[in-house]
C-alpha cells in the first residue's frame, strides 16, 4: 500500500448532508467533518404529479463549500459520492435536469405500485430482484413518471441515481453504480444488469437506462470538469471515484462486523437490519417477510429489512421545536430515558408514520387506536417511539437470521442512531444479543474506504473492516435478560 492518502466523502442524507475527509495513513484512519447541511424535502410547483422534491441546487451549492474547504488545505486524492436510495434524476442531453428530483415520501406512486404488483405478481417480480416492496422504489417512480401529464420520460435522455447525478455534475460522466442501481428493483439479481421486463412493464424508455459500474472500480468516472475544478480550488486532475453509492452500502462496507456471525443495523432516518451474504435468498419466505437483496460492495449481498428508524424521532424533534420546545438529540434522549418503559407501543412501519408531518400527534392517535396508554407528554412520545423501533429491529433482526439460516451472535449497530446508548440497550434487550456500537461516521468511512481500495487495488471487504477496527471503540451493551422477557411480553402485545 502506499503513503498517505486523503479522500473527499460526499456523504448526502434525507434529513443532513455532509463533505468529510478521511485521511487513511498505514492503516490508520482520521476523520474530519468538512461540512454539514440540513437536508429535507419541499413542495414541487408546476411538476406534474410530483408534489414533493430535494432541493437538488441548494445541496450543490452544498457540496461545492464542502470540496472548497477541502482544497482549502491542498490537493486530494480522490471524491466520491454516496446517498439514500432510490431518488434519481431525469436529464436531457445537457446534463439538465427535466423536472425536480421528486422525493420517495411524495404518494404519487400508490397508483403503480398496486397495478404492477398486480399485472407482474410478487413472485415474478420478486424471483427477477430479490428486492422488498415498498412503494418508493424507483421501479414505481419511474412508472408514475410515465402516467405523467408533463411527460418527463419523453424529454428525458437519461435517469442517474441521486449519487450519479452529482457525479455528473462535477465530472461529466453517465454511470449507474451497482449497490444503488440493485436498490431500484429493476435489477437482476442473476445477471447484475437491468431487467428489459420491468423496464418495459413499468413504460420506461430503455434508451434512459445508464451503464452499469462496479463499486471501487479502478477506473475513475472521470475528473473534476474545468468550472468545479475553478470554483471549489480543486485541481482539474482529481478523481471522482465510483464508491459504494448506496449509503447503506457504504456504512456496511465499514462496520466492523464478522459477516459470518454478525448482523449489522445500519441506524439513521431508517434502521437497516441484515447480514452480508455471498449470494441473494429470494425464497418465498423471504418474499412473505419483505426481505431485501440488495448489492453489497465486492459482489456480496445485503440481506436485510427495513425498518423506519429515527424517522419517527426527527419529526417529533421537528414538531416540538415548531411548538417552542426544541430538545437537542441528548436532552431528548435523557427524557426517554425518565419515562416509563414499554407503557405505549405503536408499530413504526405502519403507514401513518411515512409523510413528514406532526408526528408526536400521529403516535398518540395510534397508541389510542390500538387501546395502548396515551403517551401525553413529551417524554412519553420519544419513550414510545424508542421502544417501538427496538422491537421493530430485533423482529427483522430474528427474521432476517430464521430466513437466511444465519448464525447470529452480534449485532453492530453502525451510523447516527449509534451514538443513542438508550436506542443501543434497548436493541440488545429486545433481541437477547451484545450489541456493539460505532462508528457514527460509517457511511463516510465506507465510501472514502472504496475510494481507496479503487486506487490500491483492494478487492476484500476485510482488509477494510481492518483499519475501522483498528482505528474505532466501539462500545459495547449487554443484554439484560429480565428486561428482554419484558419486551418479548411487550412485542407479543404488539403483534396482537
Amino acid at each position: 500500500m502506499s503513503g498517505q492518502r486523503r479522500h473527499i466523502a460526499i456523504d448526502l442524507g434525507a434529513s443532513s448532508g455532509r463533505v468529510m475527509e478521511v485521511c487513511i495513513s498505514d492503516g490508520a484512519l482520521a476523520v474530519r467533518e468538512l461540512h454539514r447541511f440540513a437536508n429535507a424535502p419541499v413542495t414541487a410547483h408546476r411538476s406534474g404529479n410530483v408534489r414533493l422534491c430535494w432541493p437538488f441546487e441548494s445541496m450543490f451549492e452544498h457540496i461545492l463549500e464542502g470540496l472548497r474547504r477541502a482544497a482549502d488545505d491542498g490537493e486530494v486524492d480522490s471524491i466520491g459520492i454516496d446517498s439514500w436510495a432510490v431518488d434519481y434524476a431525469l436529464v436531457d442531453d445537457e446534463g439538465e435536469l427535466v423536472r425536480p428530483i421528486a422525493a420517495y415520501r411524495d404518494a404519487r406512486t400508490h397508483g403503480p405500485f398496486a397495478r404492477m404488483r398486480e399485472e407482474l405478481g410478487d413472485a415474478t417480480i420478486y424471483g427477477a430482484t430479490g428486492i422488498a416492496f415498498q412503494p418508493f422504489n424507483t421501479l414505481y417512480q419511474l412508472a408514475a413518471d410515465a402516467a405523467d401529464p408533463l411527460h418527463p420520460l419523453e424529454r428525458a435522455q437519461h435517469m442517474l441515481m441521486l449519487p450519479d447525478f452529482v457525479a455528473r455534475r462535477l465530472c461529466g460522466s453517465i454511470a449507474c453504480e451497482r449497490t444503488n442501481a440493485s436498490s431500484t428493483q429493476m435489477l437482476d439479481t442473476n445477471t447484475r444488469a437491468w431487467n428489459r421486463l420491468l423496464v418495459a412493464a413499468s413504460g420506461i424508455p430503455a434508451r434512459i437506462m445508464p451503464p452499469l459500474v462496479d463499486a471501487g472500480c479502478s477506473e475513475p468516472l472521470g475528473t473534476l470538469l474545468p468550472d468545479i475544478a475553478d470554483e471549489t480550488g480543486l485541481s482539474t486532475a482529481t478523481p471522482v471515484i465510483a464508491t459504494a453509492t448506496h449509503d447503506t452500502a457504504a456504512a456496511v462496507v465499514a462496520a466492523p462486523i464478522d459477516p459470518l456471525h454478525d448482523l449489522y443495523v445500519s441506524s439513521g432516518t431508517w434502521s437497516l437490519v441484515g447480514a452480508e451474504l455471498p449470494r441473494a435468498v429470494v425464497s418465498d419466505a423471504a418474499r412473505a417477510a419483505n426481505i431485501t437483496n440488495e448489492l453489497g460492495a465486492f459482489g456480496t449481498v445485503r440481506f436485510l429489512k427495513n425498518v423506519a428508524g429515527l424517522w419517527l424521532v426527527q419529526q417529533c424533534e421537528a414538531a416540538f421545536e415548531r411548538d417552542g420546545r426544541a430538545r437537542s438529540w441528548e436532552q431528548l434522549e435523557e427524557l426517554a430515558r425518565g419515562a416509563e418503559p414499554l407503557r405505549s407501543l405503536v408499530d413504526p412501519n405502519d403507514p401513518v408514520f411515512f409523510e413528514p408531518g406532526d408526528m408526536p400527534a400521529r403516535i398518540r392517535a395510534a397508541c389510542v387506536a390500538r387501546g395502548e396508554p396515551d403517551p401525553d407528554t413529551d417524554a412519553a412520545v420519544i419513550r414510545c417511539a424508542l421502544d417501538s423501533i427496538a422491537l421493530a429491529t430485533a423482529q427483522a433482526a430474528r427474521e432476517v437470521a430464521t430466513i437466511a439460516s444465519f448464525d447470529a451472535r452480534r449485532i453492530v449497530i453502525v451510523g447516527g442512531g449509534s451514538a443513542n446508548a438508550l436506542l443501543n440497550q434497548l436493541i440488545a434487550d429486545a433481541s437477547g444479543l451484545v450489541v456493539e456500537a460505532g462508528p457514527v461516521e460509517c457511511t463516510a468511512i465506507g465510501n472514502a474506504l472504496m475510494q481507496y481500495a479503487a486506487l490500491e487495488g483492494i478487492t476484500s471487504a476485510a482488509t477494510l473492516r481492518d483499519i475501522v477496527r483498528r482505528a474505532s471503540q466501539l462500545r459495547r451493551f449487554e443484554p439484560d435478560f429480565r428486561a428482554t422477557s419484558r419486551m418479548s411480553a411487550a412485542a407479543a402485545r404488539l403483534a396482537r
